[in-house]
């Protein structure tokens, strides 16, 4: 949008049938719906005024994700109706580079379009990292995106990963009277953060009854008939309902021509970028490719991404 309305030519290339992306429809939107819907009940539940309506409230995690999708809907119209007014065309397709300053998009329907521009900015976003051990095929093992369509509230969940997301979904559970175990590969929570931030969330998380296991990894996973079990390091065995695997992302960078234009993405899908957010190998005065991707917090790299942005030719927004 800040380049749109700064009068530069501005295409919008996506993959998917709704704009929005991870952020809206599988990240920071939903969660944040969730943990406030969550937020809201517990408020419900401690003021006395309603202790005598408490037998008639019976929330459900599939309660929650319907209010979470209401949400999503009024954010994927509400941008929708952004890219409109600020004339930014929005093509739906996947996209590759042809070379450095040409991408083809196909479309759903097979046809394809050939786009033209000095810039490109790659902002595909990330997908929940898969280990190959791990069978996410099984319905008792989930991971950012799909424990989003779990219709029914377990008994019990083990969360590996202590991350961002990990620890929402810790407090959400925990909330839902749902025993979870916490499983940190680091000896605290969220290290980035200060010792007092990572102490208060340790201690809140505890009272709510979520179990941290502070560095824990995992050799196996196993599934039985029920639940699953989850063979950490140490020797210990955690069984649970299901398992919500939160450790890692991987970029969404797989068959985008990147080779084309001299880009290698590291093992993980992720673009090795500069302290300006370029790709190195393609910052030029009269072509360059900007990525953003080290937090991979969708909110943070688009703030400081876009403020780096200067360019007066037309620009793809892949």
């Amino acid at each position: 949008m800040k380049l749109a309305k700064a009068g530069r030519r501005v295409a919008v290339i996506e993959t998917y049938s709704q704009v929005g992306g991870g952020c809206t429809h599988w990240g920071t939107i939903p969660s944040k719906t969730l943990r406030h819907s969550i937020q809201m009940l517990s408020d419900y539940r401690r003021n006395p005024l309603f202790h005598h309506t408490l037998e008639q409230v019976d929330v459900q995690f599939p309660d929650l994700l319907r209010a979470a999708d209401s949400v999503i809907d009024d954010q994927v119209r509400t941008r929708y109706r952004f890219y409109q007014r600020n004339r930014a065309e929005v093509i739906y397709g996947r996209a590759h580079f042809i070379d450095a300053n040409h991408v083809e998009v196909v479309r759903a329907d097979g046809a394809a379009d050939r786009l033209e521009a000095q810039h490109f900015v790659i902002a595909t976003g990330s997908r929940p990292y898969h280990p190959p051990d791990v069978d996410f095929s099984h319905p008792c093992i989930l991971d950012s995106d799909s424990v989003l369509k779990l219709q029914h509230t377990p008994r019990s969940m083990t969360i590996y990963g202590a991350g961002v997301i990990g620890c929402e979904y810790a407090s959400i559970m925990s909330y839902l009277d749902v025993k979870v175990n916490l499983v940190d590969t680091r000896d605290r929570l969220l290290s980035f953060l200060d010792n007092e931030i990572t102490d208060a969330l340790s201690y809140h998380l505890r009272e709510q009854g979520v179990v941290i296991r502070h560095n824990e990894t995992y050799d196996q996973v196993e599934m039985p008939e029920n639940g699953v079990i989850l063979h950490c390091h140490s020797g210990k065995k955690l069984k649970t309902d299901v398992l919500l695997w939160a450790n890692g992302r991987s970029g969404n960078t797989e068959e985008m021509g990147l080779e084309q234009i001299g880009i290698e993405p590291n093992s993980r899908g992720q673009i090795e970028i500069n302290k300006s957010y370029h790709v190195a190998a393609r910052r030029s005065e009269h072509n360059s490719v900007l990525c953003r991707n080290d937090l991979q917090l969708s909110h943070h790299g688009r703030g400081l991404s876009c403020g780096r942005i200067g360019w007066p030719k037309p620009i793809v927004l892949i």
